[in-house]
């Protein structure tokens, strides 16, 4: 009764359910992490149940980037010690860190790309990485990458020729000893113009165009909630360049490291429930511009410590947690499959976003995140024509701020990293039209059938 008093802004949501939209790639679910997260003995292994777990609720066949700055000073020692370290010091990796990490993923049904030192290591080190990451990976090795966000390497002395020729000469030296080596790149921070050009030579010879995105940095006085859900129309504007470029090469491309802020994220914004709608919004956004998907960087950074944006958070005693980021990511698990569906919404002053999929006829799905901090939105969704009941799943928390209890349709992650719906709500529908409203910072997933 108390919410029938207060005024919400209508907003009409209308499909186009015939019009040919865009597929979404089945493993566009990712994570991203520093390659010293590998050293980390029995971290990424099969025995590792409840991180088992937390992937197959996600996705069955997501994709796993392991890179970062730290990729760039990590050194491959076959019998050695492994050590995790900060980019100040040389992490180490082994052969049996590497074998756990093939076993994780043949456990999991996840894939892996895989960054080699193009900053501090030398060709013949590549080499032999190669040959290592691929005999322990097999057929879970998506591609490799050559260097991380190249455009900031000091070999590179920000000039794209010199990067190219050093991508060119590991690329030869690599395919020499691994004829079926597979590459992705060319991983830039910020030169998209970089991007741009590496497609013009590479197109034939690349499984997909890497990108990197944060919409601001950790300790920039911007890092805060109202940025985080804020519009990022330059961003919007890269993907348009990074669609158009990749549709007329025939090639695809991936944002395979983002997150809210860089530098290890903001804690108080980043870990808490505003990143859960901004993530959910943030990868529809991608996969509306063409992009095979994303991986939301995660657990241990480049400074050495666990990021605050981690979807899955690892506690100093090894615990993991599922963070609100990871409720995002699963909001678009269930509704972020098939083909997006056209559609218009009623122009409003709120901030709310909405977008809609099928995989069959007569079975689609209908996100709406309403990012307003203030404002109630009352839903009117027109349904198809071969659409008759609605009903929705709710993503959401006591306050945008907060940490925990976050629940999607009505439930939390289980300690053992399972998930299943609990409160699947009923949406009136009359006259062909299906009737909901929503509080500020939430969103619903709405089911027509």
């Amino acid at each position: 009764m108390a919410q029938d008093r207060i005024a919400a802004v209508p907003v009409s949501i209308q499909l186009q359910p015939d019009a040919v939209g865009l597929p979404i790639a089945g493993n566009f679910i990712g994570f991203g992490y520093e390659t010293c997260a590998v050293a980390r003995e029995g971290y990424f292994s099969s025995n590792n149940t409840h991180l088992v777990q937390l992937y197959r609720t996600l996705s069955p066949l997501g994709l796993v980037r392991i890179g970062g700055n730290v990729s760039d000073h990590t050194r491959y020692v076959p019998d050695g010690t492994p050590m995790a370290r900060s980019e100040q010091e040389t992490s180490v990796i082994n052969q049996a860190v590497l074998s756990d990490l093939g076993g994780f993923l043949k456990t999991t049904g996840w894939k892996a790309m895989w960054g080699l030192n193009l900053g501090t290591g030398t060709k013949a080190e590549a080499v032999q990485e190669a040959l290592a990451v691929e005999t322990a990976l097999g057929d879970r090795l998506q591609s490799f990458e050559i260097g991380n966000e190249v455009d900031l390497l000091p070999r590179s002395n920000h000039a794209y020729t010199n990067y190219f020729a050093a991508y060119q000469d590991y690329k030869a030296a690599i395919r020499q000893a691994l004829p079926s080596a597979v590459f992705s790149g060319p991983d830039v921070a910020g030169a998209t113009h970089w991007a741009l050009d590496f497609v013009q030579t590479e197109a034939r010879d690349m499984k997909l165009l890497t990108h990197h995105y944060y919409r601001s940095g950790a300790m920039k006085p911007d890092a805060t909630i109202e940025t985080l859900l804020a519009t990022d129309s330059r961003w919007e504007s890269i993907l348009q360049d990074l669609q158009r470029t990749c549709a007329d090469h025939e090639v695809a491309f991936r944002i395979n490291e983002v997150n809210s802020f860089y530098g290890g994220g903001k804690a108080g914004v980043s870990d808490t429930f505003a990143s859960a709608l901004w993530c959910l919004d943030y990868m529809f956004l991608v996969a509306a511009h063409g992009g095979e998907g994303v991986n939301m960087e995660m657990d241990v950074n480049q400074l050495g410590f666990v990021s605050h944006y981690s979807p899955i958070f690892r506690e100093k005693n090894d615990q993991l947690t599922a963070r609100p980021e990871y409720y995002g990511m699963l909001a678009f698990s269930i509704a972020g499959q098939g083909q997006l569906v056209p559609l218009t919404v009623s122009k409003t002053g709120l901030n709310l976003t909405a977008y809609a999929t099928k995989k069959a006829p007569g079975n689609i799905w209908v996100t709406v995140i309403n990012k307003d901090q203030t404002q109630e939105a009352k839903l009117e969704i027109t349904l198809p024509k071969n659409c008759s009941k609605a009903s929705a799943y709710r993503l959401i928390a006591p306050s945008v701020a907060s940490k925990d209890q976050v629940k999607l349709a009505g439930r939390e992650i289980a300690p053992d990293g399972t998930w299943t719906p609990e409160i699947i709500e009923s949406v009136p529908v009359k006259a062909g039209l299906a009737d909901l409203r929503m509080p500020p910072t939430s969103a619903v997933l709405v089911h027509l059938q």
